[in-house]
């Protein structure tokens, strides 16, 4: 396997993590509610409506279904596109031939003779 088809796979994992780390950690407005604390709209993978006008001061349902929207909209297609290629990468690491038989440290193609 060449140098970038490895920096390839590092890129497909750290593509994989950082998408799935952005689902992961809350999602916050801009705004503030009216005891001074950031108006959370819950997590990427599942989002959490605030109270209505009562507990916030305002409405924002609309701003935190938005939010969450476009968190969803990077962050889905970077962890889908980096596990695409971290399986390419493996794909092309098993079907590839090592470059000295004799020093291979894969299991199926050691020939029997793992001694």
């Amino acid at each position: 396997m060449s140098t970038r088809q490895l920096m390839l796979g590092i890129l497909g994992a750290a593509l994989v993590v950082a998408g799935l780390s952005a689902m992961w950690f809350p999602v916050h407005l801009g705004q503030y509610d009216r005891w001074g604390m950031q108006v959370s709209c819950g997590r990427g993978f599942s989002a959490s409506v605030p109270e209505p006008a009562d507990s916030y001061g305002a409405d924002y349902t609309g701003q935190c279904g938005s939010a969450v929207l476009l968190r969803r909209l990077w962050a889905i297609p970077a962890a889908v596109a980096g596990w695409v290629l971290v399986m390419l990468t493996a794909a092309i690491w098993v079907r590839s031939t090592p470059e000295n038989p004799e020093e291979s440290t894969r299991f199926w193609e050691l020939r029997g003779d793992a001694t």
